[in-house]
């Protein structure tokens, strides 16, 4: 009868290697870079044609002014290697402009929610440079008052997208930890916001609907310079 010997040691080095195969996953996986921010932000967005829109809208003598409005918000994310996954919440600052020939008090602002997803193109352990999009909602608002009058409410709301790329960094790392890098961060961005154009404009007086056949997509470019902090572990 042949007999077969298998070898006891070359038994183990395949047990072995089978081991480290199963580990090898779990070893990528505590590796990997993570973390998470949060920060609150302000600036400047341009929405090219809101003047004009409301302006047709409120039926003014005159141009309620610029197209330009002071933004703020605040937004989270967290962080898994390269990839980035957030939320956050904005508004356009209500601009309130009065037309003289018909003394009519004109008050336009927005809202905006929505997540995002963000691919990092560069980094180091302090500085991160990203493009993020962000699909959401975004309501346009527009209150028209005549002297002691009840305001007129013309509301512009659909489906949203911000596209945007963003630079933040660490700027004082704080504990003693050499792998964990944790402190206050500054964050820039620079983005447009993208809207679904509609002309259903809705309000409520008097328990009417009002519907304007004034066109018009509250989409244009923003800037904003966000103030916060997080913390991400490096292997």
């Amino acid at each position: 009868m042949k007999q077969v010997f298998v070898s006891k040691t070359g038994g183990a080095y395949r047990g072995l290697f089978l081991v480290v195969l199963l580990l090898l996953p779990i070893a990528g996986a505590g590796q990997a870079i993570r973390g998470g921010a949060g920060f609150f932000y302000g600036g400047i967005g341009i929405w090219p044609g809101a003047a004009t829109a409301i302006q047709q809208l409120s039926k003014l003598a005159e141009s309620p002014g610029n197209d330009q409005y002071r933004m703020l918000g605040a937004e989270i994310y967290g962080r898994r290697n390269r990839w980035l996954f957030g939320a956050g919440a904005s508004a356009f600052i209500n601009k309130r402009v009065q037309d003289a020939p018909t003394q009519t008090v004109i008050e336009s602002s927005a809202s905006n929610a929505h997540i995002w997803i963000g691919w990092i193109a560069w980094h180091t352990k302090r500085t991160k440079l990203y493009p993020i999009v962000g699909p959401g909602i975004n309501s346009f608002n527009v209150n028209s008052t005549l002297p002691g009058g009840v305001p007129t409410t013309y509301v512009l709301d659909g489906l949203a997208t911000d596209i945007g790329l963003t630079i933040d960094w660490l700027v004082l790392k704080t504990g003693s930890d050499p792998n964990l890098y944790a402190g206050p961060m500054l964050s820039i961005r620079a983005g447009y916001r993208l809207s679904t154009a509609s002309n259903e404009w809705h309000g409520d007086r008097n328990g009417a609907t009002i519907v304007s056949p004034v066109r018009y997509s509250p989409q244009g470019f923003f800037l904003t310079l966000g103030i916060g902090g997080g913390g991400f572990r490096h292997p």
